[in-house]
């Protein structure tokens, strides 16, 4: 499964001049920041935090998981969507 770029590199979280156009439940979004964690996609979106968030993996059976305290290094296009709670199991 195609693993995202996540970084601790705290030089590359830097702001973005127009904002990384992302999708969150299909809403377009402009990240202010190359780099954001799970829960600051989360908050940009408008969800709750407490909500599990994803990364759409084309051609994989398999979306990736996104931690809340997990840096993901955004590009322009990727599509992510939350998923309530209790939703699983």
């Amino acid at each position: 499964m195609p693993e995202i770029e996540i970084t601790t590199e705290v030089e590359v979280d830097v702001e973005h001049p127009h904002g990384v156009v992302i999708f969150v439940n299909d809403a377009e979004l402009h990240a202010p920041r190359v780099v954001m964690a799970g829960r600051d996609i989360l908050e940009l979106a408008g969800v709750p935090e407490t909500n599990h968030l994803f990364l759409e993996v084309s051609g994989s059976p398999e979306d990736q998981p996104i931690g809340p305290d997990v840096p993901v290094q955004l590009h322009e296009g990727m599509r992510f969507y939350d998923v309530p709670v209790g939703t699983f199991g």
